[in-house]
């Protein structure tokens, strides 16, 4: 099927800098399974200083990746925006203890706790309030200096990142606590449209999310292959990433792909989950009222 110009080019900025955290795009580029599908799509990463929902309201990009919580928050103050593919069914939160005194959530009462300065703040701070543990937030940009130099009890930190970053510089004893493990496990990452370009051009949107799929099923079935293609775009990219760094985080990624049930990746929306958020934000009163599944996927 022939189509116009401007509708088979899409820009897509996934929400970090270039890693495996967005592996099955950088496939389903490499693979051409966009072109397959009639798509010229350009991959453009964000900077520290350029935040995708930032390029997405300015008109740079057409597609973004967000956490459902971030897109919740952000559908409830006014964004137009449509998930055409839930990827990650699971939360990678955890928290990094510093000491051994530390083993579970009632054990952060009173402490000093690292945490983004921008982002990912919404359940730990929901975590923090529903156990009135007390936490002195301590707020960090991408660094874990705070963690290492002592000068927090503990950290927040993404499985696949920092968690590995602390691993990495000696902390290999270190005993993480899953936020999902302790009841928060909901959806993080998935592929939003502005709903200005998915109104208009639906059967690209929808195709886009394919190919994605496409790609991140190829990823569980080529880990090493894609681990390969992770480091090309990353070496084209001049960003500092070790291998075992990128691999470690593949590894994570997929798993929060995974449902439990089927021990497979699933790609959509619970309905339950979605419940869930809404009224965790709503208590908290972080949004001003629920935002239904057919909202979010423009229905």
């Amino acid at each position: 099927m022939m189509m116009d110009a401007v509708a088979q080019r899409i820009v897509f900025t996934p929400q970090w800098l270039p890693q495996s955290q967005f592996a099955g795009y950088y496939v389903a580029q490499e693979k051409g399974f966009y072109e397959e599908v009639g798509l010229d799509v350009v991959i453009e990463h964000v900077s520290a200083s350029d935040f995708a929902i930032n390029r997405l309201k300015e008109g740079k990009c057409d597609a973004i990746t967000m956490t459902l919580f971030d897109a919740i928050v952000n559908i409830d103050a006014g964004l137009d925006i449509v998930n055409v593919l839930q990827t990650a069914m699971h939360t990678g939160l955890v928290i990094v203890p510093r000491n051994n005194d530390i083993k579970s959530l009632e054990d952060l009462r009173d402490k000093r706790v690292g945490i983004w300065r921008t982002h990912y703040n919404y359940l730990s701070e929901i975590m923090d309030k529903d156990h009135n543990l007390n936490i002195e937030w301590i707020p960090f940009v991408q660094s874990i200096n705070l963690y290492i130099s002592g000068a927090v009890d503990a950290t927040m930190a993404m499985i696949y990142n920092e968690a590995y970053q602390i691993y990495a510089s000696g902390f290999e004893d270190v005993e993480f606590i899953s936020l999902a493990d302790c009841g928060y496990d909901f959806p993080e990452e998935g592929i939003y449209f502005t709903k200005e370009f998915y109104e208009q051009y639906p059967d690209k949107a929808k195709a886009f999310a394919q190919a994605s799929r496409r790609g991140w099923e190829w990823a569980h079935q080529h880990p090493e292959e894609t681990l390969d293609i992770v480091m090309k775009v990353v070496e084209d990219n001049n960003m500092p990433a070790g291998r075992q760094h990128q691999e470690w985080m593949l590894r994570e990624v997929l798993k929060l792909q995974l449902d439990k049930d089927l021990n497979m990746p699933a790609f959509e929306l619970k309905e339950e989950k979605i419940k869930q958020i809404n009224e965790l934000l709503l208590e908290n009163n972080r949004i001003k009222k629920a935002v239904t599944k057919s909202k979010i996927i423009g229905e």
